[in-house]
């Protein structure tokens, strides 16, 4: 099959309102002002599909759009260079986050919004014939087991391959049916927390090595600031990434996952993937905001990395 596009990104869309610069996470009945307020398109699905077409990657995204901010999504992400034409609209208002971020942690309060309908938007007969023309189809989202099992067949015969990053979903790693969707993709991106909510384990070497006992040989654990580690022919591959001056994280395991999808996609050894997938991830968070610091193509280069990161 011809392939219209090279990656697809499918899952949930957000719109982030992002509140820094406060004393305090207000308490029951108080009243905090910010000094800094943001608004952007958010979610693991943006993020990555964003930090892909930065890349040089024709991304395009497979969502749903809710009818108060619709407009203003598609023109933000038509102007990172991703496509959102095979996108649908819904009646529904558009999934929000409030994130309110101090220098110690982060919280976040969400509503789910026009995201109650991707499920059923992503097994439309002509959703599936759509992203049947992507190369590579990355699912940023919790795919439960019986969706993946009318929707992954299809995609594997229509040649795709496929990853995934659920995203924290405390439910949807508790549920051990869902292991039969990581086994039905190439590629698994789960952060250290959610590896080891699946296997119990605290150490990357252990976490890995049980994913490989269940069958999940693709598997890679984004462990923070300490970098990545994969598991390869029963090898532990670890790799740190360079040193920034990191002004807000929020996004770069998204940024991490594209640069492993880009690097995996373009042949290169698992050594040469993980090294990517921290580059992208480390540069990210240069500045505020998971979208503002993706980097280019031409900033990953050996020649200019240095010039980048200091």
């Amino acid at each position: 099959m011809t392939k219209s596009w090279n990656i697809a990104v499918a899952g949930e869309v957000f719109v982030d309102h992002i509140f820094t610069d406060f004393d305090h996470v207000p308490l029951p009945g108080e009243e905090v002002f910010a000094e800094q307020y943001h608004r952007e398109a958010g979610g693991g699905t943006v993020n990555t599909a964003c930090a892909l077409a930065r890349l040089g990657h024709h991304s395009s995204i497979f969502g749903v759009f809710g009818n108060d901010e619709e407009a203003w999504l598609r023109s933000r992400l038509n102007s990172f260079g991703v496509h959102v034409e095979h996108s649908c609209s819904s009646e529904l208002p558009n999934a929000l986050t409030i994130s309110m971020s101090t220098t110690a942690d982060r919280s976040f309060l969400s509503y789910a919004g026009a995201n109650r309908i991707l499920e059923e938007f992503v097994v439309l007969p002509e959703t599936i014939a759509a992203l049947s023309m992507a190369q590579h189809i990355h699912f940023a989202m919790p795919l439960e087991v019986g969706l993946a099992r009318v929707l992954l067949p299809s995609l594997r015969s229509a040649g795709c391959t496929l990853s995934i990053d659920p995203g924290w979903r405390k439910d949807w790693f508790l549920n051990t049916d869902n292991l039969d969707v990581l086994r039905m993709v190439d590629l698994f991106l789960p952060n250290e927390s959610e590896a080891q909510l699946l296997t119990g384990h605290k150490a990357p070497e252990r976490m890995l090595r049980a994913f490989a006992e269940l069958g999940l040989e693709h598997t890679v654990v984004k462990l923070g600031s300490r970098g990545a580690a994969a598991l390869q022919h029963d090898r532990l591959y670890t790799m740190e990434p360079p040193n920034v001056q990191v002004v807000d994280t929020t996004g770069a395991g998204d940024a991490f996952d594209a640069g492993f999808i880009d690097a995996w996609l373009s042949g290169a050894d698992l050594e040469e993937q993980l090294r990517r997938a921290c580059i992208c991830g480390s540069l990210s968070t240069r500045a505020r905001g998971a979208l503002t610091a993706l980097p280019f193509r031409e900033e990953i280069q050996d020649d200019v990395l240095e010039k980048s990161i200091f």
